[in-house]
């Protein structure tokens, strides 16, 4: 499977879960994951649907780098997500997983500047992607 498609899924199932925990503290009216929240929608959903549009969009980067990229980026989305819920829920031996977690997470955004300034000066990314209307 194409990187694009590897974090356009999980950047909508991150979206998911996001929107599931602030109905589920909307409902609670406990807001103690409130930044739990804010981390999935934000690296979850909007991060890593982006990843999945730009890759889909300039083909020549959804390459073996585009694939490490995503490796680095997915357990350091669920590690930091696990390390904040830990934090959040008073448990502060939690707190290396939130920063191994952030440290994944920032290897990993390098490696997307990597690759956008890798392939945007290509001829290859100047071509807009085909993309299939449903007919």
């Amino acid at each position: 499977m194409k990187a694009s498609s590897l974090f356009l899924r999980t950047g909508a199932l991150a979206a998911l879960c996001g929107i599931a925990l602030g109905i589920s503290m909307a409902i609670a009216q406990d807001h103690t994951l409130h930044s739990v929240h804010a981390h999935i929608n934000l690296v979850g959903w909007a991060s890593m649907f982006l990843f999945g549009l730009y890759y889909h969009v300039v083909p020549a980067a959804d390459s073996k780098l585009a694939k490490i990229h995503y490796y680095v980026a997915l357990p350091g989305f669920l590690v930091m997500i696990a390390g904040v819920t830990g934090i959040h829920l008073g448990k502060p031996e939690m707190e290396p997983l939130a920063g191994v977690g952030s440290l994944l997470t920032l290897a990993s955004m390098l490696i997307f500047v990597w690759n956008v300034f890798a392939t945007t000066k290509s001829v290859a990314a100047s071509k807009p992607a085909v993309v299939a209307t449903a007919r």
